[in-house]
């Protein structure tokens, strides 16, 4: 399951269900969510992911090209 959680609004926004994710999947799904959003994707400042080998540098670039910084999380970190 890919989902985005609005911490400003406490919304969480279910992008996707797949058994096997694929980079071009996620990718994919991160610009659908970003079209969605319109006029308010420039409101999204930074995208906290895990290291998954899904989220490719192409994951990554959707959410650049609108200025957000994406920060992986720590290698080996379990919350």
């Amino acid at each position: 399951m890919l989902f985005f959680i609005d911490h400003g609004t406490r919304r969480v926004h279910i992008a996707g269900t797949t058994r096997r994710p694929t980079g071009p999947w996620i990718t994919q799904r991160a610009r659908n969510y970003l079209m969605d959003l319109g006029d308010h994707a420039e409101s999204v400042k930074f995208l906290i992911r895990d290291r998954g080998a899904y989220f490719t540098d192409s994951f990554d670039a959707v959410f650049q090209a609108i200025g957000a910084h994406v920060l992986p999380t720590r290698p080996g970190y379990r919350g």
